[in-house]
């Protein structure tokens, strides 16, 4: 069965992260992109992963650090039981949960991201084929504007004019495709 891609909102959440190597650097420098608020615990985390969690605490992980405050747990040690430890731990406090390169463990996974300030492109395998995302992933970065988050920038402007000036739902579709079409100077096909 595949995943359903969920957009979320982490600005600002607590988001626990187990391990500190190359794959919880890798989880961090995504997280701390979209603004959540990391505590990353690791007996040896690299420098990079220590300095941009919001807290770091250089220990072993205990299982009470797994509470209700966290609204995500990444479990990225190189120890399987203890990532088991962990998804289980946190799978009965019902928080969503990613085992690095574990799907069976996992009850979220992360998708290979193409992003540009707020526009945001996900691909998933379901965990099958990193191979496969991210030679889509490379598909997607040629093929969008270089300049799509500042384009979307202005397209929001645009829609908050054409909602205080065009009361018909008809003449602001019109409206935003005609500006999009500017923004982009070619004609984007839609109605």
């Amino acid at each position: 069965m595949s995943y359903f891609p969920m957009m979320v909102k982490l600005d600002g959440k607590k988001v626990l992260i187990i391990g500190g190597g190359v794959e919880g650097l890798k989880k961090t420098r995504i997280l701390h992109d979209f603004g959540a608020e990391i505590c990353l615990i690791s007996k040896d985390a690299l420098k990079e992963a220590a300095e941009l969690a919001s807290r770091y605490e250089e220990r072993e992980f205990r299982d009470t650090d797994i509470t209700d405050e966290h609204d995500l747990i990444v479990a990225a040690t190189d120890d399987r039981e203890l990532n088991k430890r962990i998804s289980r731990l946190a799978r009965d406090k019902r928080i969503p949960v990613n085992v690095v390169d574990d799907e069976e463990l996992c009850s979220f996974i992360f998708p290979a991201i193409v992003k540009d300030k707020d526009v945001v492109c996900a691909v998933s395998s379901g965990g099958k084929s990193p191979y496969i995302t991210q030679y889509i992933k490379a598909l997607l970065s040629k093929l969008l504007p270089e300049n799509i988050g500042e384009i979307n920038d202005r397209m929001g402007e645009y829609r908050k004019q054409a909602k205080k000036e065009l009361k018909e739902a008809i003449d602001r579709r019109s409206f935003l495709k005609k500006k999009l079409e500017e923004e982009l100077g070619t004609d984007i096909g839609l109605s």
